[in-house]
């Protein structure tokens, strides 16, 4: 029942650890390897989240954290600046790979944006964030001034404020994937502005983690490859078999 809803919206989900796996393999063979690369995660700071980052560093090592609410990479440039100069420099070239990601959970009988957490007797919510957001732009009273005292919803609202032509709803879904979106930009933008190609290459993974009463999956977006100042995409062809 529930795939069936996940499936409508997210039509190729894959667990997380086959997604990272795949992702490793995959850059691997590009001279991508544990020792030689510093991965980095731009993930929401809800806890559901955290295995993922752990799935990560059971195939990268320790993890540079980016990432806050909906998943929107709000370290910026001071954030992914400090890790650039956090990779290993004793290889030929310092590498990064950086996942970065948005979230939503689905409840045992489908319900959007439904959450099982431990310990919870009732359904919860996930994401959170991106749900407040979602009930402001139904309501038609969207605040995206920035409070000393919750500023990075209030980032968060102003950011997916300006990418509003990226919206096709109000509705969660909707805002999840805006959110996707800006997080496709943000990060490409920063990753652009803050690597230096001329000793650095780096790998991007984006994508949306979905929250399942009994796994979590992920469903790739985006993918691309800079080495030696040279891009490419990478092509991610997950197998919904796996997960």
């Amino acid at each position: 029942m529930v795939m069936e809803t996940v499936q409508q919206y997210f039509p190729s989900p894959v667990n997380e650890e086959n997604f990272v796996t795949s992702t490793a393999a995959t850059l691997s063979s590009l001279g991508f390897n544990r020792e030689n690369t510093l991965p980095i995660a731009a993930v929401c700071r809800d806890e559901i989240c955290s295995p993922f980052v752990g799935v990560i560093e059971k195939h990268w090592g320790n993890c540079f954290t980016l990432g806050g609410l909906g998943g929107l990479p709000f370290g910026g440039r001071t954030g992914l600046g400090a890790a650039s100069h956090h990779a290993p420099d004793i290889h030929d070239r310092e590498r990064f790979v950086v996942y970065a990601m948005t979230h939503i959970g689905f409840g045992p009988d489908g319900e959007i944006g439904g959450c099982v957490r431990p310990g919870m007797k009732d359904l919860n919510s996930a994401c959170g964030a991106l749900k407040a957001y979602s009930g402001q732009l139904t309501q038609g009273n969207v605040e995206t001034r920035i409070f000393t005292d919750d500023g990075e919803f209030g980032m968060l609202a102003h950011r997916l404020a300006k990418a509003g032509s990226m919206m096709a709803g109000t509705d969660l879904i909707s805002v999840t994937n805006a959110a996707l979106s800006v997080i496709n930009e943000d990060i490409d933008k920063l990753a652009t502005a803050v690597f230096d190609t001329g000793k650095a290459d780096y790998a991007v993974f984006t994508g949306t983690q979905i929250h399942l009463p009994d796994q979590n999956l992920v469903q790739p977006s985006a993918g691309w490859l800079v080495i030696n100042g040279q891009r490419q995409d990478i092509q991610q062809n997950p197998d919904p078999s796996n997960s």
